[in-house]
């Protein structure tokens, strides 16, 4: 922490003494390596009293740590009285005692260490507020089910909120689809294109892989995900005019679709939130009765139907 104190208008989120104690945190406190990423990334080279974050105007930040960001969220309570959430390496923590003065800048006690997961897949998407549209709509077509199998290890890219309402914009027939029990096959199939299963990839890894000629494919739950990976600062011309600002963008069936909080962290997997769905227009679709079939099943009634009549 020598680093810190030689700086000026630093913002610390401090961890509360009990935070310290939680088995996963004692564990990596023996690691010298770990230890310093994660007090790097509790720490941002700015000034922001409690009254800055809860007017929203601050709702990302860049920490010390390389390519690690914290991110905001201020809930209104019925009383009046906000509750301020930070979120580094996929955890959430409460900020519990704020504005603390510092001779060099201000602390703010929260109620976890960031950086160590302590949620499944499952439960976090759960409770960050942010993915309510794909927890929801992936509890009623039972695609959740899996998400929180501890044995697991998932690659998630996550839809926020956002690229479902823009989603609802765009081609509202086919959101209100999506959301009805007839076409709950296709909507599972959709979500899970957007789920890999058996390996946890940061987006840094992703982006190696990419570089190497590895990634050309990515077995999602559904089929083959084909992606390309990005981050800023690529040399691939084809990025000026997409990808402006430090991040990840993932191209997909020619979207350029934006990691919005790339790499949080949970305990069977990662999830990386992105600012678009992986939909395609023939995803659903509508029999002419009005009832969705999924596509397999058809040559098969096919079969049943000219035998029937033979």
């Amino acid at each position: 922490m020598k680093s810190v104190s030689r700086l000026s208008n630093v913002t610390l989120f401090a961890p509360r003494n009990a935070a310290w104690e939680e088995p996963g945190v004692k564990q990596i406190l023996q690691d010298k390596n770990r230890v310093k990423q994660l007090l790097d990334l509790h720490y941002v080279k700015e000034y922001l009293p409690l009254d800055v974050i809860e007017r929203k105007t601050i709702r990302q930040v860049q920490t010390v740590a390389p390519r690690m960001s914290l991110y905001f969220n201020v809930v209104e309570g019925p009383s009046g009285n906000n509750t301020v959430t930070v979120e580094g390496g996929g955890v959430n923590a409460t900020i519990i005692t704020a504005n603390i003065g510092a001779t060099n800048g201000i602390i703010h006690i929260i109620d976890r260490v960031l950086g160590v997961p302590y949620t499944t897949v499952l439960d976090k998407l759960k409770t960050d507020p942010t993915l309510n549209s794909t927890y929801h709509l992936g509890m009623s077509h039972g695609f959740n089910e899996r998400l929180g199998d501890p044995s697991m290890r998932f690659t998630f890219f996550a839809p926020q909120d956002k690229a479902w309402q823009d989603l609802h914009i765009m081609q509202p027939s086919v959101y209100k689809k999506m959301f009805m029990s007839d076409f709950a096959y296709h909507t599972k199939q959709i979500l899970e294109r957007h789920l890999v299963v058996g390996e946890a990839f940061t987006m840094k890894k992703l982006v190696e892989m990419d570089k190497e000629g590895k990634l050309m494919q990515l077995q999602s739950m559904r089929d083959k995900l084909v992606i390309k990976v990005r981050e800023a600062g690529d040399s691939n011309p084809s990025l000026q005019h997409s990808l402006t600002v430090p991040g990840y963008q993932i191209e997909w069936m020619g979207k350029k679709i934006k990691v919005i909080r790339p790499d949080v962290a949970c305990t069977n997997g990662i999830i990386h939130v992105i600012d678009d769905v992986m939909l395609r227009e023939s995803d659903i679709y509508v029999t002419g009765s009005g009832a969705s079939v999924p596509g397999f099943i058809l040559p098969h009634l096919l079969t049943l139907l000219v035998a029937k009549w033979l």
